[in-house]
């Protein structure tokens, strides 16, 4: 039969996580759908994966493969695809619910191609079976927020192929953010409707590199790519490769990479990131009262995004009054650049003194 829907996964050395989807993908009813999975290169055999549930699964399953980087997969993967209606997932999202694919286009459909597209709410899953804590929380009830950068691709995006050609392709050059990037631009044009069935998606990552030190650096990035640095991530790219896939995330050579290509640039252009940056986070500090009334519910067991928002709807107000002009602007500067100095060398001190432990005789 003609599908209805194309769904694209990027992926790259991801064999366990993908035979868990495509076998989670087995399980939605009242839907027609195919999937693209778009390679960046894995050595681990896609291939062979692909023609093993070729043979028993209901679904059309294809294998694209070309270069690596995210957006660049994901453009490649859409530009295959053989309908008008796309799901772009992450290869560790799975669905509970059984039709969630058909509920979520469905309601899809209500919207036609008015510049209209959907994510689904966003949960977590930990590995041995360990409990959620209350950041993960937090970025759960964040996600179902309409505001700026609270919607990211592990929620997976739901649109038509119009939408998506109005919006424009993926960004290619940015080595992550780039469907945080496609969002932002979509919310400018368009908006962002909440599917009626969650997602959930692996806290590996996190778990594996720590959640404040992902967090950060996530927070790095969403700034830069918000006052348009794009010099940072030509010069990050090599950090990231640097990095590897395991082991605790470590962020001293990202902060490092920030100096040096800030010491590239003129004296003025400096000074215009830095203004640009702490204009960007004066515009971000109402997450901090959010993070006070994402504790309250958490402790009350309430369910993501069904809290009251009481602390935000009293700072925020006041906040803006004070600070939503030249002067406030460029406080919150002044306080970005303590900050971050401040930051390096407490990440100093921490190398140093974990690199003198390890050296020390047993």
């Amino acid at each position: 039969m003609t599908p209805e829907l194309t769904i694209i996964v990027p992926i790259l050395n991801e064999e366990e996580q993908l035979r868990c989807l495509l076998t989670d993908l087995l399980r939605q009813k009242s839907i027609d759908f195919e999937v693209i999975l778009s390679d960046g290169g894995s050595i681990d055999n896609p291939a062979a994966v692909v023609a093993e549930y070729q043979r028993f699964c209901g679904y059309s399953i294809s294998l694209q493969v070309g270069e690596r980087g995210r957006g660049r997969q994901l453009n490649a993967g859409i530009a295959r695809a053989r309908t008008s209606w796309l799901l772009l997932l992450h290869v560790d999202s799975r669905f509970s619910d059984e039709l969630a694919l058909r509920r979520g286009l469905d309601m899809m459909k209500g919207f036609g191609t008015n510049l209209v597209a959907g994510r689904f709410p966003l949960r977590f899953r930990h590995r041995d079976g360990r409990a959620a804590a209350a950041g993960y929380y937090y970025y759960e009830w964040k996600a179902r927020l309409p505001r700026e950068e609270c919607i990211h691709g592990d929620q997976g995006f739901l649109l038509h192929r119009e939408t998506f050609q109005r919006v424009g392709h993926f960004r290619e050059n940015l080595p992550v953010m780039e469907d945080t990037d496609f969002a932002e631009r979509l919310r400018r044009i368009g908006r962002w409707v909440l599917l009626p069935s969650e997602i959930s998606t692996s806290a590996r990552r996190f778990e594996t590199e720590g959640l404040w030190q992902r967090q950060l650096l996530n927070a790095l990035i969403m700034c830069f790519r918000s006052i348009g640095w794009e010099a940072f991530f030509v010069d990050a790219i090599s950090v990231y490769r640097q990095q590897g896939a395991g082991g605790s995330l470590r962020l001293r050579p990202f902060f490092r990479q920030v100096k040096r290509s800030m010491m590239r640039l003129p004296f003025k252009q400096r000074l215009a990131i830095w203004f640009r940056s702490g204009s960007y986070v004066r515009g971000h500090a109402w997450q901090l009262a959010f993070a006070l009334d994402a504790k309250r519910a958490f402790e009350k067991g309430v369910p993501p995004g069904q809290g009251k928002a009481r602390w935000v709807n009293l700072f925020e107000p006041v906040y803006n009054l004070l600070t939503d002009n030249p002067l406030g602007r460029l406080a919150a500067t002044l306080l970005l650049w303590l900050w971050f100095y401040s930051a390096w060398i407490g990440l100093l001190l921490t190398e140093r003194t974990v690199s003198e432990k390890k050296l020390e005789p047993t």
